[in-house]
């Protein structure tokens, strides 16, 4: 059946003229001059058959019709809008734009991810590197990698590995203070952790030592450094497993007392609901959880 609504760029030009309620304004706002918003106005009201606005000495103002009509077209724009957006981010084939925190990336992606653009040439990969939580409702991101519980309002997510901690140092810093037994750790300098309270304290309560004092030489407000600081000798840090199983097996990072205790959070990969069927996203997700490196046993 043959649709007799008004021409689409009629209603675009009525949409911002009845916004602002002047002509000259909606043609600064859509590179037009004032007399073709005019025209294409009077075009619109002989297509319905009715006026949309008062003519007035100082300019113009929607009538009822005028009113009612807007809400209408504005309604109908703004689903447009909404529709175009979503089927842009299901069909098209844009880079596919991945979040996620430093460790991981110089971990577990970038490691892999020649055997993935080999398996998928078609999927091209942007990655954005940083700690800051992405509101995937704002910020130009399809997927964030995040520790959490999996409850971010309005999105879908999936698990990818529970998380395990332990203490670890370097092979240089073991071989000076010589740890062994658990209850060493007081007698040892510590690297803190500003964004988790009392991380060393919570650790010892698991592990059923009491940790009566120590040494905390060094405080940083993210994991990255503390785990850089604990390479370099520095000091005794808490480490992600499996994020941390490359350094283990690597010897650039010793577990010297061999003690994994659960950590509280585990690593999700987090997406748009209305993205749940993106063909990129679930590729990469699909592939990140089968990782040799993400599943790699300690």
């Amino acid at each position: 059946m043959k649709h007799k609504y008004p021409p689409l760029h009629l209603l675009s030009i009525f949409e911002a003229a009845g916004r602002l309620e002047n002509f000259k304004a909606a043609s600064e706002e859509l590179f037009i001059t004032p007399s073709a918003v005019s025209h294409q106005i009077k075009a619109l009201e002989g297509h319905l058959g009715f006026a949309l606005f008062q003519r007035k000495s100082r300019g113009v103002a929607l009538n009822a019709a005028g009113e009612m009509y807007l809400k209408y077209v504005q309604r109908g724009l703004n689903q447009f809008e909404d529709g175009t957006k979503k089927l842009q981010h299901h069909f098209s084939s844009p880079a596919l734009k991945i979040s996620c925190f430093t460790s991981l990336a110089s971990n577990i992606i970038i490691p892999q991810l020649g055997a993935f653009q080999a398996a998928h040439p078609d999927i091209e990969i942007k990655i954005e590197i940083g700690n800051k939580l992405s509101d995937l409702r704002y910020d130009d991101i399809d997927l964030a990698i995040r520790l959490g519980d999996g409850n971010w309002p309005n999105t879908m997510t999936q698990k990818l590995v529970d998380i395990q901690v332990a203490a670890v140092c370097s092979p240089t810093f073991a071989k000076q203070h010589q740890p062994q037994l658990l209850t060493d750790i007081s007698q040892l300098p510590l690297i803190d952790f500003t964004y988790i309270d009392d991380a060393w304290q919570q650790w010892a309560k698991a592990m059923g030592v009491t940790l009566n004092s120590s040494k905390r030489s060094l405080t940083f407000n993210d994991y990255e450094s503390a785990m850089n600081a604990a390479t370099q000798g520095l000091g005794m840090t808490l480490a992600m497993f499996p994020i941390e199983n490359t350094s283990l097996s690597h010897g650039m990072i010793v577990a010297p007392f061999n003690e994994f205790m659960p950590y509280p959070k585990s690593l999700y990969a987090v997406y748009r609901q209305e993205d749940a069927e993106r063909h990129d996203i679930q590729c990469f997700i699909n592939w990140l959880k089968k990782s040799d490196l993400l599943l790699h046993n300690r």
